[in-house]
């Protein structure tokens, strides 16, 4: 997780919300909680592509949710005055936004879980894809600003594997046992505080 100073968070939070109620309403409005990673996709790509405009001192509307909220991580990041600077806002930002709508859907009492494994797929899903659909879109654009967006979405992927889908994991494997039976493969212990994984050679000795 970059850093973020607390002044910054707590504008760009006000925009994650409104980011996060408009994803809500379409998932409501479409019955479409299997969609949630493409009312994603839709969002990361509209961020995106505001600001690689605004990075290239290119006027673009700000008439969607998802707009404001990039229009907002680029105003916040610009005080710092060097390229790139966006990569951190836009890292909190998006880490933010992912787990803020399953919890406004829980809260609605539509969701039971803010997370589940579905959940986590499809918002993998989501962060997996993105990165190639900025590629493809900017396929003859050699800019490090297309590189920097796609690294954080990458990014934001790795860190949401590891720091949540993780930790949901263990408790599953604790609840309902292990799948894996190969040569060499993690153990997990229980401890006072969670979990751990031990790397262990499982071959008969």
């Amino acid at each position: 997780m970059p850093y973020v100073a607390k002044e910054d968070r707590l504008v760009l939070d006000k925009s994650v919300t409104e980011a996060a109620e408009s994803i809500c309403k379409n998932l409501i409005d479409t019955d479409g909680s299997a969609e949630l990673s493409q009312f994603y996709r839709h969002a990361f790509m509209e961020i995106a592509d505001v600001i690689l405009a605004l990075e290239t001192k290119k006027p673009i509307p700000s008439d969607t949710p998802a707009k404001r909220l990039a229009h907002e991580i680029v105003k916040v990041a610009d005080k710092y005055g060097y390229k790139g600077d966006f990569d951190g806002e836009l890292n909190y930002s998006i880490t933010r936004l992912i787990q803020v709508v399953p919890q406004n859907m829980v809260d609605r009492g539509i969701w039971k879980e803010a997370f589940r494994y579905w959940i986590y797929a499809q918002t993998a899903g989501a962060l997996t894809r993105i990165p190639l659909e900025i590629h493809d879109k900017y396929r003859d654009n050699d800019s490090w600003i297309i590189d920097g967006l796609i690294g954080v979405f990458n990014d934001i992927k790795d860190e949401y594997k590891r720091r949540v889908n993780t930790a949901y994991e263990a408790v599953q494997i604790d609840k309902t046992g292990d799948c894996y039976d190969t040569p060499y493969h993690t153990d997990l212990v229980k401890t006072k505080d969670g979990y751990q994984e031990i790397m262990k050679d499982h071959r008969k000795k």
